[in-house]
């Protein structure tokens, strides 16, 4: 199976808010970095990381640089931008959700089913789409037992 990774993945991993969340997305993105899952991230994911690190955050803007190296250099992370304009502009009326994550459920892989999203975003269930947290991605690869 594909996968998306949406912002608050990457955040999660840069910032420790809460440790289970943060080891899970670390394990996730470790399993990305053996190429034990395929995965995928968009332009628009690291413009929402950089403007989140810079305007929640306060990351300085040395740190913001380092922390988008280190995403963009995930071995086995790649970068996917299909977007689907008009779709996205239908599910971001239909469903009340961020035109980001409308953005990313208009993709044809994620719309069709064949790329299942990453993130903790609820706003995504709303959706015709499949979403699961990496913990739940983790546990369902069998790469760990999720506690």
């Amino acid at each position: 199976m594909q996968y998306f990774i949406d912002t608050n993945i990457f955040l999660r991993s840069l910032y420790k808010e809460n440790p289970k969340i943060f080891n899970e997305c670390v394990d996730f993105i470790k399993a990305i970095k053996e190429k034990r899952l395929d995965a995928y991230t968009g332009t628009i994911i690291l413009t929402e990381v950089v403007y989140t690190l810079k305007s929640f955050y306060n990351f300085e803007k040395y740190k913001i640089i380092q922390g988008l190296q280190g995403i963009i250099n995930i071995s086995g992370l790649k970068i996917l931008d299909n977007y689907n304009q008009l779709l996205a502009l239908d599910l971001y009326e239909k469903y009340s959700i961020k035109y980001v994550d409308a953005l990313i459920a208009s993709m044809s892989e994620v719309y069709d089913k064949e790329m299942i999203v990453v993130s903790y975003d609820r706003d995504f269930d709303k959706l015709p789409i499949l979403a699961f947290t990496p913990g739940e991605v983790l546990k369902r690869e069998k790469l760990y037992k999720v506690k």
